[in-house]
C-alpha cells in the first residue's frame, strides 16, 4: 500500500460474525439495514476522499460462527488513490484492537482520529480512546432513538444489561456523537439554524433586498484578517488586481451579468473604525487607479449579518490562503453559493471541486480570477448547487455536503488536538442529513460498481484473504 500524503482518518463499522440467514423477514430486514449503512459510509467516504482526505474505511467482522479458526489478517479494497477499505477478521473487540493497530504499524499509518459507525465500532472507538490520544466520533442513525443522553440514562438505570451501560460509556467518552438521518422531510440542525425569512428568498430577490440589479453578479470576496493599515492596503490592492483581470476576462467571453458587484469584507470588521479606515483606503486606491468606472464595490455595514449576501451572491470568494476553517464556507453553500478557495487553505475540505466550487491551485491575480469567471459563466454544477439551497435536493451534493460537515469537525478537533485550545464544542448530537442511497439488487452489485481489488506494488507482507469480497 502506497503511503499517503493527505492526512489519514479511519472509519470503522464492526459486525458480529453470525449463522447464515434462515431466510426470515426478520434477518432480511436486518440484511436491508445493514446494507443501507454499509452504502451510506461508502458515499460518504467517497465524498470526504474528493475533500482530500486520505480514507481508510474498516469492515470488520467479530466472533467465530462457523466455529472455524480464525487467521486475523486482512485484506484491502481500493475505491480511489485516497479511499481504502479494509475488511478485517477477529474474535472479540480486544483482538480487533490489535489487529487494528498492527495494520496501522505495518502500513505506515498514523490516525489521529477515527469515526465509528455502529455499537460494536464504538466499543473499538472506546478502547482506543483510553489507552491514546485520539479524537473520536461516533455516529448512529435517527431511527436508534436510544442514542439520546434521556434514552441512555433510562435504559441504564432500567436494563441492567452491559450493552446499556457500554452505549452510556461510548456516549460520555466520544468527543462528538453525529447522528445521520435519510428522512427528506427532516434537516440537519444547521439548515435548522438558518434564517427563516433569508433561506426562503431566491437569489434574484435577496439581490433587491440588498439594492442590486437581478443582472448584477455579486462577488463575496472576504480579504484575510489584518490588525496593520499597511497590510490592510495591500489587501486592498490585491482585490483590485483581481478584479481588474476578471475585467478584462470578460472582454473576449460573453458576459452573462451586466456589471460585477464586489462586497469587500475585510478581516479587521471588528470596530467601527476599522471599517471607516478600509472603506476610505478602497475609495483612495479606486481614485488612484481611475477605476471607478470599472469596479463596483461595498463594504458590508457592522449591524448587518452575512445571511443574506450569502443567498444574493453569484460566487463566494475566500482570499486567505491561510483560511483555518471552512466556517464561512459551509454557511455559503447551504444558502447555495459556490465557494473559491486556496487548495492550501483549511476551507478547501469543504470545497469539493466542480460540486460546491473550486479549488485555487497558484496564488496568482490571474488564477483567482480565472476560477471566479468559470463560476459566473453558469456552468452546470453552479445551477445544481444553486437550485439545491432552494429546496431541490440533489443526492451528489447531499454526500458532498455532508462531507463538508464532517470535515469542518474533524478540522478542529485535530486542530485542538495540537493546539490545547478549544476548537470545537460538542453538540452530541451533531446532525447531518444524508440522501437517500441507490438501493442495490444486492451488496455483491454495489461493491462490484464502486471497487477493484488493490495489490501493493511491494506488499510488506503476504497475507491470506479471509474475508471474500462478497462479504458485508
Amino acid at each position: 500500500m502506497v503511503h499517503p500524503s493527505q492526512q489519514a482518518i479511519a472509519l470503522l463499522i464492526v459486525e458480529p460474525n453470525q449463522q447464515r440467514s434462515n431466510g426470515s423477514i426478520h434477518d432480511l430486514t436486518n440484511q436491508n439495514y445493514t446494507q443501507q449503512i454499509h452504502q451510506q459510509m461508502t458515499q460518504v467516504a467517497s465524498a470526504l476522499a474528493k475533500a482530500g482526505w486520505q480514507v481508510d474505511q474498516f469492515v470488520g467482522k467479530i466472533g467465530n460462527a462457523d466455529g472455524n479458526q480464525l487467521a486475523n489478517h486482512w485484506m484491502t479494497v481500493q475505491h480511489a488513490p485516497n479511499h481504502c477499505k479494509i475488511y478485517l477478521d477477529a474474535t472479540d473487540v480486544v483482538q480487533f484492537v490489535q489487529e487494528f493497530r498492527k495494520f496501522a504499524i505495518q502500513e505506515g499509518r498514523n490516525y489521529p482520529l477515527i469515526h465509528t459507525w455502529n455499537g460494536l465500532a464504538g466499543q473499538v472507538g472506546l478502547q482506543l480512546k483510553q489507552s491514546e490520544n485520539i479524537q473520536w466520533i461516533h455516529s448512529h442513525w435517527q431511527c436508534d432513538n436510544v442514542w439520546s443522553q434521556d434514552g441512555l440514562e433510562i435504559a441504564l438505570q432500567t436494563s441492567g444489561y452491559p450493552s446499556a451501560y457500554v452505549a452510556w460509556e461510548i456516549w460520555r467518552h466520544a468527543d462528538e456523537i453525529v447522528v445521520f438521518t435519510s428522512d427528506a422531510e427532516l434537516t440537519s440542525s444547521y439548515f435548522k439554524a438558518l434564517p427563516e425569512k433569508s433561506c426562503h428568498l431566491s437569489n434574484i430577490e435577496a439581490k433587491r433586498t440588498l439594492g442590486y440589479s437581478a443582472s448584477d453578479a455579486v462577488i463575496l470576496w472576504f480579504a484575510p484578517f489584518s490588525q496593520s493599515t499597511d497590510r490592510g492596503i495591500q489587501q486592498v490592492e490585491r482585490w483590485l488586481e483581481v478584479a481588474t483581470q476578471l475585467n478584462q476576462l470578460f472582454t473576449t467571453k460573453l458576459p452573462l451579468f451586466r456589471k460585477h458587484q464586489w462586497v469587500f469584507i475585510p478581516g479587521t470588521l471588528n470596530s467601527a473604525d476599522a471599517f471607516a479606515s478600509i472603506y476610505s483606503v478602497i475609495q483612495q486606491r479606486i481614485s488612484q487607479l481611475n477605476l471607478h468606472k470599472d469596479i463596483y464595490w461595498s463594504v458590508p455595514c457592522l449591524s448587518k449579518g452575512f445571511e443574506l449576501y450569502y443567498r444574493a451572491a453569484n460566487v463566494c470568494v475566500l482570499a486567505n490562503p491561510n483560511e483555518p476553517f471552512a466556517d464561512k464556507a459551509l454557511e455559503a453553500i447551504v444558502h447555495g453559493c459556490p465557494i473559491v478557495a486556496s487548495q492550501f487553505s483549511g476551507a478547501r475540505f469543504a470545497v469539493i471541486p466542480e460540486e460546491t466550487g473550486i479549488r485555487v491551485t497558484h496564488n496568482t491575480p490571474a488564477a483567482w480570477a480565472e476560477a471566479i469567471a468559470r463560476i459566473l459563466q453558469g456552468e452546470p454544477w453552479v445551477q445544481r448547487l444553486q437550485q439545491h439551497a432552494f429546496g431541490h435536493w440533489h443526492p451528489t451534493l447531499g454526500w458532498a455536503f455532508a462531507a463538508a460537515h464532517l470535515s469542518e469537525i474533524y478540522r478542529r478537533l485535530l486542530a485542538q488536538t495540537i493546539s490545547q485550545i478549544p476548537l470545537w464544542r460538542s453538540q452530541k448530537p451533531f446532525s447531518i442529513l444524508l440522501p437517500q442511497p441507490t438501493v442495490a439488487a444486492n451488496f455483491s452489485d454495489f461493491k462490484q460498481k464502486h471497487e477493484t481489488l488493490h495489490h501493493s506494488l511491494k506488499p510488506q507482507v503476504t497475507v491470506p484473504l479471509l474475508v471474500s469480497e462478497s462479504a458485508s
